[in-house]
């Protein structure tokens, strides 16, 4: 069997999707819930008067009993070319299995999106149950860091620099807080869809006639949904949000793969992807270990940013449906999801295994001759001789200390106007605690235990 697609590749396949997610979207399983949409739709008709109930007890048979295989799938698919239209091929292939009588009925008084937009809240109902459980396993390893390493220094870095100390279960802590936000709009959004969709063309529920709420109230209920307070045909605002969500979430994923990839350079070595016997990193180059998941993370998390925007497209509709924008739906919404899938479950495994070397946090800490405590000694010094004083000394001193190759720290203890302040303020021992980059950590190790015990807001 070939693929064209990356997604269905025997080979690739894998690398772009969390295989139940891709469940959900394939073909076969596809075709089969919209034939049960449209028994289910038969069966609501009739109990409302509006499709004869032998007709609809035959269309749900033989909704629920035709083999959908690829015999049936050709046959569908050379309806769709002949006839042009989405769903043509599918009501032609059900009513050449019944009886003329019946025939006629199939998907009566439904449109297009009456059926695949249902089906879509329906998948994305489940996908959204898979992602909770693989993002259930990104919280528990990141908490698992958090506390193991809540007080293992580490130079906190900003523009790519040594900054101050900070531990790395500060760092964790911070990826798990986002990851529990995440958890939680995936739950807030839940209202907003899990919502079917049968409005008729215009959304104006015509076609089921004067008791037509009824009729869609059931439908929806059959289904496990709920009926929509009104036509969501070309009101898409709810399928931008979450496609905005798996933005945000693949993003918090390719932070934390982007992070790791930096951590593990050669010359930073803090720390490193697990390493599994027979791993390849490189064909040319024997000795690499390179940071697979990290880098692969940032492709599916682009990927998803650029469906995600097409999906946005579709929030501007023409009039009552426009399909450029809901069959653009048709194809970014399943493959974004597909790849945050992939991203979430890639970040379970990244983060489970995570290999972190303490020691060499601590060396590259303390390779910085002290640089990292200049913030520690000038907001000790600034009560005594003024805080721009304070700055300007500390700034002097590391200029200098860099371009001699010496230590801030030795230059520190040789400072006379340091030296004078200490005696001020009748206190020899004031500078040991600046220098010690353990109890300088400011209060990393408390808003770590703050977000294990669960306060993940800003």
């Amino acid at each position: 069997m070939s693929a064209a697609s990356m997604i269905d590749s025997v080979i690739f396949g894998s690398l772009w999707s969390q295989r139940g997610i891709k469940a959900l979207f394939d073909e076969i399983p596809r075709t089969r819930a919209w034939l049960e949409i449209i028994a289910v739709l038969a069966e609501v008709q009739a109990e409302h008067g509006l499709v004869p109930a032998s007709a609809a007890t035959a269309i749900a048979a033989c909704c629920r009993t035709v083999e959908v295989d690829a015999a049936f799938l050709a046959e569908v698919g050379r309806g769709r070319e002949e006839s042009g239209h989405s769903t043509q091929g599918l009501i032609r292939a059900i009513q050449a299995r019944l009886a003329a009588a019946d025939a006629q009925w199939v998907y009566a008084n439904a449109t297009v999106q009456d059926v695949t937009d249902t089906w879509l809240m329906l998948a994305l109902r489940e996908a959204r149950a898979l992602l909770q459980q693989d993002l259930l396993v990104v919280d528990r390893a990141l908490a698992t860091l958090a506390q193991r390493h809540r007080d293992t220094v580490m130079a906190g870095r900003t523009h790519g620099q040594q900054g101050l100390p900070i531990t790395f279960g500060f760092k964790v802590a911070v990826w798990l807080a986002e990851v529990r936000r995440h958890r939680e709009r995936l739950g807030e959004i839940a209202p907003r869809m899990d919502t079917a969709q049968l409005c008729g063309g215009v959304g104006s529920v015509s076609s089921l006639g004067p008791r037509g709420l009824e009729v869609q109230r059931r439908f929806a209920e059959r289904l496990g949904l709920r009926a929509p307070v009104i036509s969501w045909t070309s009101s898409r605002d709810v399928l931008a949000e979450w496609c905005a969500l798996l933005t945000l979430i693949t993003g918090t994923a390719d932070r934390i793969g982007h992070e790791v990839v930096n951590l593990q350079r050669g010359e930073i070595g803090e720390v490193r992807e697990g390493f599994t016997a027979g791993t390849v990193g490189s064909i040319t180059m024997p000795h690499k270990r390179n940071p697979e998941i990290g880098e692969h993370l940032g492709t599916l998390a682009r990927l998803t940013r650029h469906l995600s925007a097409a999906v946005q497209e579709g929030l501007v509709h023409d009039h009552e449906r426009d399909g450029r924008a809901w069959k653009t739906e048709w194809h970014a919404i399943p493959e974004a999801t597909m790849l945050a899938g992939r991203a979430v479950e890639l970040l379970g495994e990244l983060v489970s295994r995570l290999e972190v070397d303490a020691d060499r946090m601590r060396a590259n800490l303390e390779a910085s001759g002290g640089a990292v405590l200049s913030e520690a000694v000038m907001l000790a010094l600034a009560p005594h001789i003024g805080r721009d004083a304070a700055h300007r000394l500390m700034y002097e001193l590391a200029i200098a200390c860099r371009a001699q190759g010496r230590s801030l720290i030795e230059a520190v203890r040789a400072d006379p106007t340091i030296a004078s302040t200490l005696d001020a303020i009748s206190d020899p021992h004031a500078l040991e605690p600046l220098l010690d980059l353990v109890r300088q950590t400011g209060q990393c190790a408390a808003m770590v235990d703050r977000v294990l015990a669960g306060d993940v807001f800003p």
